[in-house]
């Protein structure tokens, strides 16, 4: 299967992926959603080869944020403030664990997020979701472009 037959799914808060990897890395197909809960609707919906996860949502509304606010504010230490940043901040971590809840832990997931001085958070979550990769901000294209290619070989 070639490239051109690839279909990305991008979540994240913004445009800054869907323009970037539209523009650097032309060839798949690409869908964007906003939400963890558009992303599993998308899913249901018909196969995705790679999903395009962002790590931090700060600009969705706090309502459309996955996890539950009210547990992570007790282990915020009763600070509801903080807990929103936290589900913010990690909101990645709550879609990865909503799509394997979900039946979707097999689609190869790329991560916008650098692991690189956490090996072994990557390696925890990895074991959740043996399907799990990550690229840092400075990922080249010729790099996603390789990685993509990669993960839809090993799916076919």
């Amino acid at each position: 299967m070639t490239m051109n037959e690839t279909h990305v799914l991008i979540v994240e808060d913004g445009d800054e992926y869907l323009e970037n990897l539209s523009r650097f890395v032309p060839g798949p197909s690409y869908t964007q959603v906003h939400t963890g809960a558009q992303a599993l609707r998308r899913l249901e919906d018909g196969p995705v080869d790679v999903v395009y996860l962002d790590m931090r949502f700060d600009r969705i509304a706090r309502e459309e944020l996955l996890g539950d606010h009210a547990t992570v504010t007790r282990e915020c230490n009763g600070d509801p403030e903080r807990a929103w940043k936290y589900l913010q901040n990690n909101q990645g971590l709550y879609i990865l664990d909503g799509f394997r809840k979900g039946g979707f832990g097999d689609v190869p997931i790329v991560l916008a997020y650098d692991f690189s001085r956490e090996k072994r958070r990557f390696e925890h979550l990895r074991r959740l979701s043996r399907n799990l990769h990550w690229v840092s901000d400075s990922v080249t294209p010729e790099e996603i472009r390789e990685l993509f290619e990669r993960l839809r070989a090993r799916s076919s």
